[in-house]
């Protein structure tokens, strides 16, 4: 998968992850790893916009941006309407370091939290996700091939059974393309027993991919910024704008 990924010259993608809580889960006590919808736009060498959108403990939606036209970069939050602007980086790999630490991450304003985004750890951040799922100690197993639509898939499975530590069973699965090798869908599961109160508890979190193109015909349109109304742009490009 992470060859695959390094290999690409172009990828569109829009992801959109779903919860179903059951027994004593909450969102507040097992949330979405990454946003509730992400559109992802990429174009080797340093052509690059991602758009993160989630919903604030107080019902508001909270969106951030990542734009590189290949000449600027840009990161903008909403809560603050804030952004910053910097010289774009030669390649993807170069993007990470210029950007705030916190720029990956959901914050309403109040408190922050990273996001697991699996396609920015594998284009930008050359981290293989399923290498550190296997190398955490959770158990690999390779699941019936399946379809998704018109796509046949790989399964990759990696389970945690539960513990007296932690009484949950978790399982993380990846549904690749048999054919590119790339993410076509992401299952996380946990049943158990909650870690606090003890009750009967399950949580079940879905990403499916509505987009995906590894030969999308994109325009200068596709990576250029537009400060949203009443943007301020941060004179003091350091690597923290909360």
């Amino acid at each position: 998968m992470h060859t695959a990924y390094k290999s690409l010259h172009a990828l569109h993608i829009k992801v959109t992850w779903t919860a179903r809580y059951r027994g004593d889960a909450t969102p507040e006590d097992f949330p979405l790893p990454g946003p509730e919808a992400l559109e992802l736009r990429m174009q080797r060498p340093n052509k690059f916009y991602m758009q993160a959108t989630a919903t604030s403990d107080d019902g508001k939606p909270t969106r951030y941006l990542i734009v590189s036209d290949g000449t600027n970069l840009w990161h903008w939050r909403s809560p603050t309407n804030t952004y910053i602007q910097l010289p774009a980086p030669a390649t993807l790999a170069d993007m990470a370091r210029l950007l705030p630490d916190d720029a990956v991450g959901t914050y309403d304003g109040v408190t922050w939290s990273i996001d697991d985004i699996a396609e920015w750890d594998l284009l930008v951040n050359d981290i293989d996700p399923m290498a550190g799922l296997a190398g955490s100690g959770m158990v690999v197993a390779l699941g019936a091939p399946q379809k998704i639509g018109h796509t046949a898939v790989d399964v990759v499975q990696f389970t945690l059974p539960a513990s007296p530590v932690l009484p949950l069973a978790i399982e993380e699965t990846y549904y690749l393309s048999a054919s590119s090798h790339l993410i076509q869908g992401c299952l996380l599961t946990a049943r158990g027993k909650h870690p606090e109160t003890g009750k009967d508890m399950s949580v079940t979190m879905r990403a499916a991919y509505d987009v995906l193109e590894t030969q999308p015909r994109f325009t200068d349109a596709d990576f250029a910024f537009t400060p949203p109304q009443g943007a301020t742009k941060k004179a003091d490009a350091t690597r923290t704008i909360r």
